[in-house]
């Protein structure tokens, strides 16, 4: 397919929103559901899956709104099961012939399927993200540059980090299929699945437009358990590089059993990481001084934030050869 048509519903592609809803305030839930309900794409259907059946209140919420367009389904786990199995369940239910992610915090723009399907097919890729607005009390405080292409992509992930936003993965419903969807890397579920991606074969890349607005939530499961995303991310990288040099991708799901962290390793983590972001907020409003201060003190909590560092520094580099690269048209 080359082009498509927005405008005439029975010739456009049916778009799957997949979403897992758990513990999220009723006001975030709102925003987020409104901001796929009034996408500019509407042939879309939005697969929403409770992940906390005890919590009426949402439920009651997302009952209302599927009373009042029939493309939302909805589905409840009867006990808590995990973002992974809560994904792999709403991709059972999906009849479109893209998948798009969605968080139950987040607010996509509102021509955030439109854009990134017309990337998505114009490029020829199978998964793309987009740059997104990080935010906390409605106040936008950083916005990411990514990278854009396959290649730069593929060597950031080799260097330790995924270059691809979560929420806002857009891809063939074929690519899921042909990975059997997500896989239990505890909190590192993304990165995990992208390994594959690459690993299989599968073309992606962002576009550069910002099209989700992603809330800053430092008592997230994924923030709370940072230090378990940060060493079972090393072992991805480390699965990965594997994969490249071998042709072999062979991941041990059960690593994280043998995960021992003291607790005093994981509270200076997380205070390490809330640094991190305050660090980043300074450097958004120019205050570098502020920023050094930040960054010190994170780097004495825990060494790993000077790989943080680290990894940053390479991926300015690597944005200047892809934009580099991309003006000479190579």
């Amino acid at each position: 397919m080359n082009k498509i048509d927005i405008e005439n519903r029975d010739r456009s592609p049916l778009v799957s929103v997949i979403m897992s809803v758990y513990n999220e305030p009723p006001s975030w839930l709102h925003q987020s559901i409104t901001s796929i309900l009034e996408q500019t794409y509407t042939h879309l259907e939005f697969i929403i899956i409770v992940d906390n059946a005890p919590n009426i209140t949402l439920i009651d919420i997302i009952e209302k709104y599927a009373e009042d367009d029939k493309r939302i389904k909805f589905f409840i786990n009867n006990e808590n099961k995990g973002l992974v199995y809560s994904l792999n369940r709403a991709l059972k239910y999906t009849t479109g012939e893209y998948i798009a992610r969605m968080d139950a915090d987040d607010i996509s723009h509102t021509n955030r399927l439109e854009r990134q399907l017309k990337y998505l097919v114009k490029n020829n890729l199978n998964l793309i993200g987009s740059n997104v607005n990080l935010f906390t009390n409605n106040n936008i405080f950083y916005t990411t540059n990514k990278l854009i292409t396959h290649k730069y992509l593929k060597i950031m992930l080799a260097k330790g980090t995924i270059g691809i936003v979560h929420p806002t993965f857009f891809a063939t419903k074929h690519l899921y299929e042909s990975l059997n969807g997500y896989k239990n890397a505890i909190h590192a579920e993304d990165k995990e699945l992208l390994a594959r991606v690459f690993c299989k074969g599968f073309k992606v890349g962002n576009t550069a437009e910002v099209l989700l607005d992603c809330r800053y939530n430092d008592r997230s499961i994924t923030k709370t358990n940072a230090i378990y995303v940060q060493r079972m991310g090393r072992y991805i990288t480390d699965m990965f590089n594997s994969c490249l040099s071998s042709g072999l991708y062979e991941f041990d799901y059960s690593f994280d059993k043998n995960l021992s962290i003291s607790q005093k390793e994981k509270e200076n983590y997380n205070k390490a990481q809330k640094l991190m972001a305050q660090t980043r907020k300074a450097m958004n409003n120019k205050s570098y001084i502020k920023a050094v201060y930040h960054l010190i003190n994170a780097s004495i909590l825990s060494s790993s934030s000077l790989s943080i560092i680290k990894v940053n520094i390479i991926l300015k580099y690597l944005k200047f050869r892809e934009a580099r690269e991309l003006r000479n048209g190579s």
